[in-house]
């Protein structure tokens, strides 16, 4: 799979022009608050650009909701123009490729600060991001559903929400599916979509089986064998939507996820990792926000062991940072043994430095203990 080329200036905390390569699977990581979040929601919002539908489609104008309310079914509440604008910006306006396709909001079109905002973007630009995203294009965002008792039907059942809140619809419509062989754990037979979840889960987390059933109306359950969601917890809940939507995207198809490691245990984040890889490798192009090294050991340790056709050039890793105010992108490859091509500081080495500051104060303590003796 080619790489995607991906462009922002102007927004956020791109004041200048930014550059990304949106490989098989990307995984943007590091601080708080310095532009990964930018990154997926430049995305998807070349994924609105090209779903948007306008009464004059050769017309370059187009407006779009993102706030409160009005918002729209990828949650993003961005406010107004004012709001996403780089407060450094010298020319005022926002400007972001995808592949071939441009996409833009420009001061002169977003004077009204109450207005939807003011996208522009030509007609065979728009067509170009609907190609990108023919093949299928999931988001899942932080925000996913939490356990409930019983959960309301939704008519959406082909793909997950942002939130995941409709997974047991997906799961109740498509659970006698003929699943796609090659992302299956052990089986390469023919086999439906229930038996390759029940693989994973048992591999993310041992002797779990999660199954759907009716309960009233318009209500159904999501079970592990017997007990209620409410009774099974957090991390299987929140892990399921990405399961689910690793397994059912299409080959070519785009999932990105936000923090996958939400409420997982050490092994089962390591073994997430290793599902995500294992579905970029079966033609997924996965996109990850992430803060667990243990995700991103996960996805070395896949593609180290060689046991399908992807290669450590189909990783990238961005690490964002943000040092002394200055904030920057260091892009991290792999080579084919797992070794990582940088190690910056504050990298995931924070158990790292954490028993160092431990040892040392140990030392010091026993240097004070022996003074007074």
């Amino acid at each position: 799979m080619e790489n995607l080329r991906l462009t922002i200036e102007g927004y956020k905390r791109f004041e200048t022009k930014q550059e990304l390569h949106i490989n098989s699977i990307t995984l943007l990581t590091g601080a708080n608050s310095v532009g990964k979040s930018s990154v997926i929601q430049s995305i998807l919002l070349g994924r609105i650009v090209s779903e948007t539908l306008i009464e004059d489609s050769t017309s370059d104008i187009i407006p779009i909701h993102l706030h409160g309310d009005n918002g729209n079914k990828y949650a993003l509440d961005l406010g107004y123009y004012k709001d996403i604008i780089n407060r450094n910006s010298t020319n005022g306006n926002i400007e972001f490729s995808l592949g071939e396709c441009s996409y833009g909001v420009y001061i002169d079109d977003n004077e009204d600060e109450n207005n939807p905002i003011i996208f522009r973007s030509l007609q065979q630009d728009r067509e170009k991001l609907k190609s990108i995203f023919s093949c299928g294009f999931t988001y899942l965002c932080a925000d996913r559903m939490a356990p409930l008792y019983e959960y309301k039907e939704s008519a959406s059942n082909d793909w997950c929400d942002c939130h995941g809140s409709n997974v047991g619809d997906i799961l109740k419509k498509h659970q006698d599916d003929s699943a796609i062989s090659k992302r299956s754990l052990f089986t390469k037979d023919k086999i439906m979509l229930t038996t390759q979840l029940d693989e994973w889960s048992n591999y993310i987390f041992p002797g779990i089986s999660i199954r759907v059933a009716k309960a009233g109306e318009q209500t159904y359950k999501i079970k592990e064998r017997k007990d209620a969601a409410t009774n099974v917890g957090f991390g299987i809940i929140y892990a399921l939507p990405i399961l689910v939507s690793g397994l059912t995207v299409p080959e070519g198809g785009i999932l990105i996820v936000e923090n996958p490691e939400a409420h997982l245990h050490a092994k089962a984040q390591s073994n997430m990792g290793y599902f995500l890889a294992r579905m970029a490798a079966a033609g997924v192009r996965v996109i990850i926000e992430t803060h667990s090294e243990h995700i991103v050991n996960g996805i070395r340790r896949m593609i180290v062991e060689g046991k399908t056709e992807m290669s450590h050039e189909d990783m990238t890793i961005y690490f964002f940072q943000n040092k002394d105010g200055e904030k920057n992108i260091m892009e991290i490859t792999m080579d084919e043994y797992g070794n990582l091509s940088d190690f910056p500081e504050d990298f995931f080495d924070q158990i790292r430095q954490d028993t160092l500051a431990i040892i040392r104060t140990n030392r010091d303590r026993k240097e004070q203990e022996n003074e007074k003796r």
